[in-house]
């Protein structure tokens, strides 16, 4: 299901055609130029228009800039040195941040690197970051054609996404274990959807109602679900039938093509308990057949901050920011040997050593560093075999485009394979830019990549490689103080009425989740780490991401209850303590936890963490 052919096509040919084109000219090193700049398309993966755009067209000035500082620092070893490592690193931390798949770092390493190869001329340095600048323009053109005649919109599949859980939802609900299983999926679904909806909110919000239509399907599915959770803590089995026929109807509307002109007219004879159920599956319908006014008068948009984001992660208690201090260490550690050793190419080194620290966790970097090492050996040796052929320039656009077309195909889908094309790909690159395709400037690569990838297990072994175990159980206090804060925030008698705070505070815990679940994975792959251990704490970090989801769908009820100070107290208190477990490994006495008038998922939810800290580990 990973092997993309489409996005394989398109890098082939937009690797292809500015090739040939500057070969026929007579300009092949502006055509080598362009076409380096069209990789900017390989980091545009799956979500909303507008983020497919954006990643594009930073790759895009991204990749351009390297070109240019490349050019400028080429016969100058100690600055480009450092330049490489900062280039690496920062887009390093910037990918790792906002999650984005792809190569991360190693194309702009490759952008940085190339003209190593071409002929020291500093002042050429803003054309070559112009022809860059082109290619990029012409990877983002692609993006854009690609977008427009795409048939359905990220967002849609998104809120499509939402209500086929909700299906599963609704159709598990009379079995709890079953139930609970299709609830864990719910959390991320939504969680997904939400952050789709956010970065396409910034272009649509005041001019497209269909997105308006989307943003508030999207927050009734979350209402759906977290009624159901309420539900089920009731106990309130079987669910009507009535319910699963409006259930049934609304989503045929969600997936209708075209104008909806259907509305629901049966009466619904249920109990009391499911009046908040019914009115959110009926507010569908609602939202379905609602006029463009209606729907700007209803909807509400919370912008994402990306700034706020980064600056979130630049500190000691963030996964990112730790995997980057590592990241800078070691990346140091290849340059400065690399350097020193005066190695024919010496990019080659520390581009390994990249590719094996963007693995998840330690062992992920380790079986990375099995497939680059395999997946190398096995390009050049093919490479190797076509060079003694001495094939001509235009066969070799053909190859580099047809590797390009390949890589992008299968890499999702098989990394070991994956290499043996991208190995391929800048090889060819490498040598149709310095002029020289011969055999003797393959092998040497694979002593380049073997150092490198020495570098990087080495490291590894040494560097953070308990890091996360150590760290984790102060992660969980972290969230678990921050969930307090944050029910004191939305419970409490104090109202704080603030748009701006609520986007602050749930922006704020997203990142201790975020961090909080890499911390755990990150965990589970270190060599040394007890998975016993690790294991006791998986019910705990469940159930603080699905409260966190509560505390969303509780911000944006303007009807909710609030709690008097002496329940707030003891709900505090209940925090703390679970916090201190966390923390410091104390005994934690089980304490009553008091109802609430709304929202007891909340109470539940703390109930079970406190009985899961109480059992023997």
């Amino acid at each position: 299901m990973k092997v993309d052919v489409k996005k394989g096509f398109r890098q082939g040919m937009l690797m292809f055609v500015p090739l040939i084109i500057g070969y026929l000219v007579g300009h092949f090193m502006t055509g080598l130029l362009i076409a380096t700049g069209t990789l900017a398309h390989i980091y545009v993966f799956g979500g909303t228009a507008q983020a497919k755009l954006r990643i594009v067209i930073f790759c895009t000035l991204g990749l351009s800039s390297a070109m240019a500082l490349g050019s400028l620092t080429a016969n100058q070893p100690i600055i480009f040195g450092l330049l490489l490592l900062v280039i690496s690193v920062v887009a390093y931390f910037i990918f790792s941040t906002f999650k984005i798949p792809g190569p991360s770092s190693i194309f702009f390493i490759v952008a940085y690197s190339l003209p190593t190869n071409f002929p020291v001329a500093p002042e050429e340095a803003l054309y070559r970051g112009a022809c860059m600048f082109t290619g990029g323009v012409l990877a983002t053109i692609v993006v854009a054609l690609v977008i427009l005649f795409s048939r359905e919109s990220a967002e849609m599949k998104a809120v499509q996404n939402d209500f086929n859980m909700i299906k599963q939802l609704v159709y598990n609900f009379d079995d709890p274990k079953a139930f609970a299983k299709a609830s864990q999926f719910a959390v991320s679904t939504f969680r997904t959807s939400d952050d789709q909806l956010m970065t396409s909110s910034i272009t649509n919000f005041k001019t497209s109602p269909r997105f308006q239509r989307l943003l508030l399907l999207h927050n009734t599915a979350q209402g759906i679900h977290s009624d159901l959770l309420e539900l089920n803590e009731s106990g309130a089995r079987p669910l009507p039938n009535d319910i699963k026929k409006m259930t049934d109807f609304v989503i045929k509307l969600v997936f209708a093509k075209g104008q909806v002109n259907n509305r629901w007219n049966q009466t619904i004879d249920v109990g009391d308990e499911y009046k908040n159920l019914v009115d959110n599956i009926f507010k569908v319908d609602v939202i379905m057949n609602a006029s463009d006014e209606r729907l700007a008068h209803e909807v509400d948009i919370r912008m994402p901050i990306y700034g706020h984001r980064l600056l979130m992660n630049l500190n000691l208690e963030s996964i990112v920011f730790r995997n980057t201090l590592r990241y800078i260490v070691i990346m140091a550690i290849s340059i400065m040997i690399a350097l020193l050793f005066d190695f024919d190419k010496a990019y080659w080194v520390p581009l390994s050593t990249h590719t094996i620290l963007t693995g998840t966790h330690t062992l992920h970097s380790f079986e990375r560093a099995g497939a680059r090492g395999i997946g190398t050996i096995v390009g050049v040796l093919i490479l190797s075999l076509i060079l003694l052929a001495h094939p001509p320039i235009p066969v070799a656009i053909l190859l580099l485009a047809i590797s390009a077309g390949i890589t992008e195909m299968i890499v999702g889908a098989n990394y070991s394979y994956g290499v043996i094309f991208v190995t391929l790909q800048v090889l060819l690159l490498n040598g149709l830019a310095s002029g020289h395709l011969t055999i003797l400037n393959a092998l040497p690569r694979v002593v380049d990549v073997i150092t490198g990838i020495i570098i990087a297990v080495v490291c590894l072994l040494f560097i953070g490689r308990k890091t996360s175990s150590l760290m984790l159980p102060k992660t969980l206090a972290e969230v678990t103080r921050h969930e307090a804060r944050l029910f004191h925030y939305i419970f409490s008698s104090n109202q704080y009425d603030s748009l701006k705070e609520d986007k602050k505070e749930m922006l704020k815990l997203s990142v201790h989740l975020n961090n909080m679940i890499q911390m755990y994975n990150s965990a589970n792959g270190e060599l040394s780490s007890d998975k016993k251990e690790l294991q006791y704490y998986y019910p705990s970090i469940y159930a603080l991401e699905e409260m966190s989801f509560i505390y969303t769908r509780a911000l944006s009820n303007e009807k909710r209850y609030f709690v008097d100070d002496e329940t707030m107290g003891r709900y505090l208190l209940i925090f703390e303590n679970i916090a201190k477990h966390f923390e410091r490994g104390t005994h934690i006495k089980p304490l009553e936890v008091p109802a609430l008038p709304q929202y007891t998922y909340i109470r539940t939810t703390l109930k079970n963490i406190q009985n899961n800290c109480i059992k023997e580990r």
